[in-house]
């Protein structure tokens, strides 16, 4: 099984790392929307929506709707998008707090909501990868290394240290510790990050803040996920990369943290769409 992982997760960084570096941004946005697909697809059958042909029909409205947002949203139309996105995650919170997963007499509460709140994290999180990937491939990237950072050392941490549970009624391994080691990982990162990307010092510690921020909500993700397969009482959300279950488990930080970090980016002035 380590074996297994081991190959699938180097097989999956040299792809995503082409991808990001070699593709041009028209490819790059194709490969996301296919992902997209994918998660889209993964997400439906956690929403209780069981059916083929809803589930390809959910998967191809995420699409359609990506796609919309790709080829026409403006600047100001992005802001909103994004700010709109990040509310939706603070509501995710509260969500994550209460814990309780839909019972089955809350079937159609569960395909409705779920199937919503399924199209607000993949499309927007698409959109913000595309984006940031076309503004320069290194933000893309330097993302990625942020949730992995805190992701890593968040494991570590409370693998050592770890005593006091950070969400036991959806996942019983995280720990407060560990999300504070996996935040001191990333204040390390961002300090890195921000030398190397060139930032005036002045701008330095909104940076580093952001970093924190986006880190603190790729846990949420990761919580909401967890959430979801609790009530679908699945342990994967698919089957997809051997050893490692489905699209969504490998991309569940990033669907909160992506619009965040763009959000974060653009409001300070790092970066112009």
């Amino acid at each position: 099984m380590l074996k297994q992982r081991l190959i699938t997760a180097l097989v999956l960084g040299l792809s995503v790392l082409a991808a990001i570096f070699l593709l041009p941004p028209l490819g790059f946005a194709l490969g996301v929307m296919m992902v997209v697909a994918l998660g889209a697809w993964e997400w439906a059958g956690l929403a209780a929506i069981t059916h083929p042909l809803l589930k390809t029909g959910y998967a191809a409205l995420s699409v359609m709707a990506l796609a919309g947002f790709y080829f026409w949203v403006d600047a100001s139309m992005l802001g909103t998008l994004l700010l709109l996105t990040a509310l939706a995650w603070a509501v995710v919170v509260v969500i994550i707090a209460v814990g309780q997963p839909p019972q089955e007499k809350q079937l159609l509460i569960r395909r409705w909501g779920l199937g919503a709140a399924g199209l607000v994290a993949l499309v927007p999180s698409g959109l913000a990868l595309i984006i940031l990937q076309a503004i320069h491939p290194s933000w893309l990237l330097f993302l990625l290394l942020l949730t992995a950072t805190a992701d890593t050392a968040a494991y570590f941490t409370g693998k050592r240290f770890g005593r006091q549970p950070l969400a036991p009624h959806i996942s019983p391994g995280k720990t407060r510790e560990g999300l504070l080691g996996g935040l001191v990982g990333v204040a390390v990162l961002s300090l890195l990050g921000a030398s190397w990307f060139g930032l005036e010092l002045s701008i330095w510690f909104i940076f580093v803040c952001l970093c924190l921020i986006t880190a603190l909500i790729s846990v949420v993700g990761d919580l909401f996920e967890s959430l979801l397969k609790r009530a679908a009482n699945a342990k994967d959300s698919g089957r997809l990369l051997p050893g490692h279950g489905g699209i969504l488990d490998r991309i569940d930080s990033l669907t909160a943290a992506a619009p965040v970090f763009l959000l974060g980016l653009l409001w300070a002035g790092i970066v112009a769409r």
